[in-house]
């Protein structure tokens, strides 16, 4: 290496070392990011293996059956022997059968038709309605379903082995039909949809797959126009003269959020259209894509009006956020490194409810993440299939408080004069500075 381009890099390491608030953003933020990430993710698995050890299937059998050609007791022998938790329905009718599991927290239910047995003893293929209850769209929904499809699966290779004998293969296509075909459709807030809750899943799975990370870039953008703009001033000393003006410290810093807040408003409406676009890319029913207008899945304004007020509380808070740690700093890239700090509670939380539903994590998680202001616009998005807004609404009032306190702060850190001497110390400086106060 040339003796002159040694010295600049041995000169550039040395500036980057001897800031520890480069290091912090650099090094620190993505040590801890990742493994956070990770035991959030693995509470996630944790919590939908739990729920899968104690999975119970609800069975109304309308089939009347006797005998040694009962075959829907030998599906219901095949159901417990694959581990699963049977309980019974006396329902009157599919309608009643579905109230019934609902009223008792069932997540699947498995309706037998009458002469079932009947049926299938003449080699006819027989449709066996499987209802999947629906509640937040996750992923941990469709066990039961699943579960349920690899029974009948077990079921009709018996009884196909029974008819057939040593000629039973899977690709013979003059063997007699299936015995048991599975229709599996969704039940979302008491409605039956004709849809497959796999594909149903899927759908709004892909329509809220980036939201969270697309919401969460713009609060980090407009946070490091803020911080860029504190940053700024500093580096070229006029800060101090914008203090000296006859203009109160409170005016300067609303001045300077101001101004970003329009643009992060902007943001805020164009990331809100675009995602109104985005979304009608799903309203079509082709492929294992299911038409989600015409299940009745799509966004109401409601859901919309919560998402922009929620998304905006958290531009303004990660604003003032980045206003106060900028003013710990003393130039651009400094901020912007110290900025870090601020990516954890803003990207950890989109990350996580992008593959797990809130509802099934471990209560301690569940509680730091709606502590978090920042996990309420991936709430949101997801709020506006499930219409369950009490949440959204309550987090958006938490928004607020939370925001109105970190505004009150960086007001009064303005209208003191640490906003000119305010630096963050580490080690041997920092006890340096201690001794001398």
């Amino acid at each position: 290496m040339p003796h002159e381009l040694r010295n600049i890099v041995t000169k550039e390491l040395r500036e980057i070392v001897r800031d520890p608030r480069l290091l912090i953003g650099m090094i620190i933020v993505p040590v801890l990011m990742m493994p956070l990430m990770g035991v959030g993710i693995r509470s996630a698995m944790e919590a939908t293996q739990k729920e899968l050890s104690k999975m119970e299937t609800g069975l109304l059998n309308q089939d009347l059956a006797v005998g040694s050609h009962n075959y829907s007791d030998r599906l219901y022998t095949l159901m417990i022997q694959n581990n699963l938790i049977v309980r019974n329905s006396t329902a009157q009718d599919t309608n009643a059968a579905v109230s019934w599991a609902l009223q008792n927290d069932l997540g699947t239910l498995v309706v037998l038709p009458p002469m079932f047995s009947e049926n299938i003893g003449d080699g006819k293929s027989v449709n066996v309605s499987v209802y999947q209850m629906l509640t937040h769209f996750g992923f941990d929904e469709l066990a039961g379903s699943e579960r349920m499809n690899s029974v009948f699966t077990l079921f009709n290779n018996e009884i196909l082995h029974e008819m057939l004998g040593n000629n039973y293969t899977s690709a013979n296509k003059l063997q007699p039909p299936v015995p048991a075909n599975v229709v599996s459709q969704s039940v979302v807030k008491g409605d039956i949809l004709n849809a497959s809750p796999s594909n149903l899943i899927n759908t709004i799975y892909t329509s809220v797959l980036l939201v969270p990370i697309a919401f969460s870039l713009v609060i980090v953008l407009a946070a490091q126009l803020a911080a860029t703009s504190v940053a700024m001033e500093k580096e070229q000393k006029t800060l101090e003269v914008l203090l000296t003006l006859p203009i109160k410290r409170i005016n300067i810093l609303l001045g300077k959020l101001s101004g970003v807040i329009v643009v992060s408003v902007l943001a805020t409406i164009a990331m809100l259209l675009s995602f109104g676009y985005y979304m009608s890319s799903f309203t079509f029913g082709g492929g294992t894509q299911v038409d989600l207008a015409a299940v009745g899945l799509t966004p109401d304004m409601t859901g919309y009006a919560l998402l922009g007020a929620s998304l905006f509380l958290s531009i303004i808070s990660a604003l003032a956020l980045a206003v106060l740690l900028a003013a710990y700093t003393k130039d651009v890239r400094s901020a912007q490194s110290l900025l870090g700090v601020l990516f954890l509670p803003v990207f950890i939380p989109a990350f996580l409810l992008m593959f797990a539903p809130i509802e099934i994590l471990p209560s301690g998680i569940q509680a730091v993440l709606y502590a978090i202001p920042f996990s309420y616009p991936p709430i949101a998005s997801k709020a506006l299939y499930t219409k369950d807004y009490t949440v959204v609404a309550l987090g958006v009032v938490y928004q607020i408080v939370f925001t109105g306190i970190v505004l009150i702060i960086a007001a009064r850190f303005f209208a003191s004069e640490k906003i000119m001497t305010a630096k963050l110390k580490f080690g041997k400086k920092a006890k340096a500075a201690h001794d001398m106060e």
